[in-house]
């Protein structure tokens, strides 16, 4: 379960990491839906690498600059491909969270040829 920190923050602070063991923090736009953090990311972005060798992550509430304003949860991370139905559901939530940003955030993205891909985390035990 989610505590109430994570239903008003702007951004989630994202930890991956390295086949090294290093960690990689990144804040990134979320919601969260039937109690998963979600967000949308790019397939040629090293989170995703990172995740594919290593779903385990860490995450909490923070502002776009990563100053994190809540508690620190331990995760799990699925890799949505955008055909999933649920990317369509996760990628309307994040429209209405974010609005005309996102929308520019978007059109960027495809200027670039980005491949869109989600992102699922479920809490797991502490």
């Amino acid at each position: 379960m989610h505590p109430p920190p994570f239903a008003t923050a702007e951004c989630i602070n994202l930890v991956t990491r390295r086949r090294n063991g290093a960690e990689v923090a990144t804040p990134v736009w979320f919601v969260l839906w039937n109690d998963t953090a979600c967000l949308r990311t790019a397939t040629r972005f090293g989170k995703v690498k990172r995740l594919h060798d290593d779903p385990a992550v860490r995450y909490a509430p923070c502002d776009w600059d990563g100053n994190v304003s809540g508690p620190w949860l331990q995760g799990r991370a699925e890799l949505v491909p955008a055909s999933d139905a649920r990317a369509a559901v996760i990628d309307r939530l994040l429209d209405e969270k974010y609005g005309e940003r996102r929308a520019d955030m978007n059109r960027l993205m495809q200027a670039e040829g980005m491949e869109p891909v989600f992102v699922a985390i479920t809490p797991t035990a502490r």
